[in-house]
Order: structure tokens, then C-alpha cells, then sequence
């Protein structure tokens, strides 16, 4: 038989007449309510759980209304990409399979990570091109952000272009490379 569990509410909880209402409005039991509170909580790591208690904190939001507006935010970029495309074909990284089971947060974390800043450089790198080409002079962090890219993201001159295709077609031929 499970193990019986008495908790007393403080102050600070919601009042027992909300917490009823918002379970049937979830179509559950109060019970049922606060046992998959936990439950979903037993799933979030200390580290994700620190992070979040901060950025609600700091949009002057309840864990939860951050949780939901965020995963509502995702729906709705995913569904537009949908309505436009007629498809989503984003790789849902977030719930990558390994021997292991779903992908573990840290990793999911830097791997999101990398592949949105090589995307946000390149956006930044290419309006700062926009701006030399117009002729504006760039100044302090965005001067050095463009330096510090445009070996990576820059205009390659057409002859460097065919020069390295000509060397590639060298390289892949029987022949001398004489003309």
C-alpha cells in the first residue's frame, strides 16, 4: 500500500478552493493535480530548476507562466513555419534518442547553443555588410564583432573563387594542369 503523505499548506499557498477549481478545469482531482506536480517536478534537473526560478523571477512571472509561455511561443513559431512552408521540418533536437535515453540537458544546451550562434553571428555578420555597403563606418564593438567574422562569413573576390576550383580540378584530374 502507498505510503501516506499529509502536507500542511502555509500563507503563501494558493487558497484549496482555486487549487479544486483549476483541477477540474484540468479534468483531474485535486489529489491527481498535486501528484503530477510532483512528478513533474522530480523530472526537472537542480541545475534547470535554479535557471528557470531566475528568469521567472526576473520577467515577474511564476515558474509555470514561464514554462507555458515559452512552450507556447515554440508552438506558435512551429505552426507558422508550417502554415507557410506546408511543413516543419525542424529536427526537434530537444528530444534526441542516445543508448541512454532522451539527450540529458547540458548537452542538449550546448548543442542548441552552437548551432544558434553560428546562425545569430552570421544574421549580425551579414546587417553589418549591408551597412559597409551603404557606406556607413562601423564603430566599437560592432567594427570589431565585423573584423573579428569576416574571414569566416566575408566576400570571397571571384578570383579566389575560380582560382581554388581551377586547383580542385587539378587536383581531381589525370592531367598536367598545362593549358
Amino acid at each position: 500500500m502507498p505510503e501516506l503523505i499529509n502536507i500542511r499548506l502555509t500563507k503563501d499557498s494558493p487558497e484549496v478552493a482555486t487549487m479544486d477549481a483549476q483541477a477540474k478545469a484540468l479534468g483531474m482531482s485535486r489529489n491527481e493535480m498535486i501528484l503530477k506536480a510532483i512528478t513533474m517536478l522530480l523530472d526537472f534537473e537542480p541545475t534547470f530548476y535554479k535557471k528557470l526560478e531566475a528568469y521567472s523571477s526576473n520577467a515577474n512571472v511564476s515558474m509555470g507562466t514561464a514554462l507555458q509561455n515559452m512552450t507556447i511561443k515554440r508552438w506558435a513559431q512551429d505552426n507558422a513555419k508550417r502554415a507557410v512552408w506546408g511543413r516543419n521540418s525542424d529536427i526537434l533536437l530537444e528530444f534526441s534518442q542516445s543508448n541512454e535515453g532522451v539527450i540529458q540537458s547540458k548537452e542538449l544546451y550546448e548543442m542548441v547553443y552552437q548551432l544558434a550562434f553560428v546562425e545569430e553571428a552570421r544574421a549580425r555578420f551579414e546587417q553589418l555588410q549591408q551597412e559597409v555597403k551603404q557606406g556607413l563606418e562601423l564603430r566599437g564593438e560592432d567594427k570589431e564583432f565585423y573584423e573579428e567574422f569576416q574571414p569566416k562569413y566575408g566576400y570571397k573576390p571571384r578570383l579566389e573563387r575560380e582560382s581554388l576550383q581551377e586547383g580542385l580540378t587539378f587536383w581531381e584530374s589525370d592531367g598536367d594542369g598545362a593549358k
